[in-house]
């Protein structure tokens, strides 16, 4: 009897996703590092998309995607399968990106379906 007590499992706050108010979808896009050191690319990473290509945002890109989860990539990796969000509702404060999002940015994601509260 003392197994019907024991703990299964515990649920903790999303603090990326914002709410469920527009529909979260996910798929698996291939991300180009090219950096020569072991690296991790973060959940909630912004990711630019150009002529079909995903990177890791910058001041001139556009952004079109979150990296759903953390994923490792080692200093041979040019490229590597990651996991994101390409529409739902996301925390602005928790959105991972150097340089700093721009109101042109929060338009290029709202068009996309990603909104950042």
């Amino acid at each position: 009897m003392a197994l019907l007590n024991k703990m299964a499992y515990t649920v903790e706050k999303d603090k990326l996703v914002y709410d469920a108010k527009h529909p979260i979808d996910a798929t698996a896009v291939q991300v180009t590092v090219g950096v020569d050191a072991d690296g991790i690319l973060r959940r909630g990473q912004l990711l630019d998309c150009e002529n079909g290509v995903y990177s890791i945002h910058s001041e001139s890109g556009m952004p079109s995607a979150i990296i759903a989860e953390d994923t490792e990539y080692a200093s041979e990796d040019m490229e590597i399968i990651v996991p994101v969000y390409i529409s739902g509702t996301f925390r602005a404060s928790e959105v991972i990106t150097e340089p700093e999002i721009t109101v042109m940015d929060i338009e290029n994601l709202r068009s996309k379906g990603i909104y950042l509260k």
